[in-house]
């Protein structure tokens, strides 16, 4: 047989498996139609327990029984975000505008034997938030739809509860791979963001904003060094739906300097009572975990979302505190740990279909 007869058969069938190849990538990208909804239920659970706990007054180590019990229980933290979205409009991988119904809100918190249910976290129950994107300050625009509520409640809402810092930036096939990082990546662990609790006392809403100020400020920074390794797992069936499958796992550590902020309301509490006091105070966060984002392919969407975790969290503080004519020392030191779970569920027009 001549070459060019047997390359001219030869080709087509190499070709052919390597075209089959090349449509196996998938899109997996946020698309919704214009005006789709979707419910969608987030879950949180966790409990921490504190694995260790010193502290020293005046050069003198406190004994066990003095402190309170505090490693008696674990502190129990629940929530449940239900919400109505609807995908308003959206363009490149954003949103534009989009409208969020919040159904159901629950928190549970406390120890593990007198955790409360905390009725102001319900505060945004039956109300509809809209977010809108503002090209000019590159923020989104958040206000109440019917234009009537409390503005401090949207403070901490964030738009995204879709997981969008996950997703890859281009086509992908099973068994790709990908590294997720940037400021972005916040949502992940409080996606929607949370509702805030607006306080009526001025003293309380003045130190809730410098908490918010700084802490936020400083969790931005730390993650926008936080990176999540992604894979593609290829395509599957859930309850219907033809979903993509994202596993991710990440693992990381950040440290918080709180010194200022401490201090400061320290100082706010103080008032004209004569007190001085000179304090540091960090906080240290060792963190791993794993997860999947299940993809609505069709519909553009978050279809549901599972993530576990371990928290371990270091604190030390030490301060000298002048009142009264005397002087007091004091250092306190505190291992925490915890294991969290997130979950998110969906239901959607296009699933009714």
């Amino acid at each position: 047989m001549k070459p060019t007869k047997f390359l001219s058969l030869a080709l087509p069938l190499v070709a052919l498996p390597l075209a089959g190849f090349a449509l196996r990538a998938d899109k997996v990208a946020f698309q919704p139609e214009a005006n789709a909804t979707a419910q969608k239920e987030l879950t949180f659970e966790t409990t921490f327990y504190v694995d260790d706990l010193s502290m020293v007054v005046d050069g003198n180590e406190l004994p066990a029984e003095m402190m309170g019990g505090a490693m008696d229980e674990g502190l129990l933290i629940n929530a449940t975000i239900a919400v109505t979205d609807e995908y308003v409009s959206s363009k490149g991988g954003r949103f534009l505008e989009l409208l969020r119904t919040y159904d159901e809100l629950m928190l549970e918190a406390g120890s593990e034997s007198e955790a409360e249910v905390q009725d102001e976290f319900s505060d945004l129950e039956d109300s509809t938030v809209s977010f809108k994107w503002d090209e000019d300050s590159e923020e989104y625009v958040k206000e109440f739809a019917d234009g009537d509520g409390e503005e401090d409640l949207l403070e901490n809402l964030d738009v995204d509860m879709d997981f969008l810092a996950l997703l890859p930036d281009d086509e992908v096939s099973e068994g790709d791979s990908w590294e997720a990082s940037g400021e972005q990546l916040g949502t992940i662990f409080f996606p929607g963001g949370m509702p805030a609790n607006p306080s009526t006392d001025e003293d309380e809403e003045e130190m809730a904003e410098l908490f918010q100020e700084e802490f936020e400020t400083q969790l931005e920074e730390a993650f926008s060094e936080f990176k999540i390794d992604c894979t593609y797992a290829g395509k599957s069936e859930s309850g219907g739906v033809t979903v993509g499958v994202i596993d991710f796992e990440f693992e990381g550590e950040s440290s918080l300097d709180l010194s200022d902020l401490l201090q400061e309301v320290i100082d706010m509490q103080a008032g004209d009572q004569g007190i001085e006091a000179d304090v540091t105070a960090s906080i240290s966060l060792e963190f791993e975990g794993k997860g999947s984002l299940h993809w609505n392919m069709e519909a553009g969407h978050v279809h549901a979302f599972e993530m576990n975790g371990d928290i371990t969290l270091f604190a030390d503080l030490e301060g000298e505190v002048d009142a009264m004519g005397e002087s007091h020392t004091m250092e306190m030191s505190a291992e925490v740990s915890g294991e969290a779970s997130w979950s998110l569920e969906t239901s959607s027009n296009d699933d009714e279909e």
